[in-house]
């Protein structure tokens, strides 16, 4: 089964949903599109407009290839789960009735360092779902080793009084990355 997600952006990804769609028709694989805010309606996939953070769970957990745009939230959850990742990234200037921006550089990014395929033309999705289905889906293994998530746990947890009668030198030795964002 394939998982295509575009996010919660407010005018959708209608590129990318329609050629998820026309993907899965061409290559008869069953799947489930978040289609967000997206004019386009699948005819091929079951789809929902948002799904809550334990349903997305799920299904990323019975995916065998996840389709999404490139914002960080889908990404970092796709790779938690392990998953082959087609990733179209949002194109253009940020404007201001379009707001969302250009994710080719950090999907680029990404990719030098992770194996993502990336489609960077929404169009030419089908063709890069068929290279990956005959190049064979096994599981990845993406090395997101951070504690960053841990540290805003435990930052939020210390509540309005993050320092103690220690000082503050507890509490920059208790919040230290160990990775920098530019590992």
């Amino acid at each position: 089964m394939i998982l295509v997600a575009v996010g919660t952006y407010i005018h959708g990804f209608d590129e990318l949903v329609t050629a998820a769609d026309s993907a899965a028709a061409a290559s008869s694989l069953p799947g489930f599109a978040q289609i967000g805010h997206s004019r386009a309606v699948p005819r091929h996939l079951a789809w929902e407009r948002f799904l809550p953070p334990a349903e997305l769970a799920h299904r990323l957990a019975a995916a065998r290839l996840v389709i999404c745009h490139g914002g960080i939230g889908l990404l970092g959850e796709a790779m938690r789960a392990g998953k082959p990742i087609i990733v179209v990234p949002r194109r253009g200037r940020p404007t201001r009735e379009s707001p969302a921006g250009d994710q080719t550089a950090l999907v680029q990014r990404l990719a030098e360092h992770y194996p993502l395929m990336v489609c960077g033309q929404a169009r030419d999705l089908p063709g890069v779902v068929q290279k990956a289905l005959k190049s064979g889906l096994s599981a990845q293994t993406y090395d997101l080793h951070s504690n960053v998530p841990q540290l805003v746990t435990a930052f939020l947890a210390m509540g309005s009084h993050p320092t103690s009668t220690t000082g503050s030198n507890r509490l920059t030795a208790t919040l230290s990355p160990e990775r920098s964002a530019r590992s």
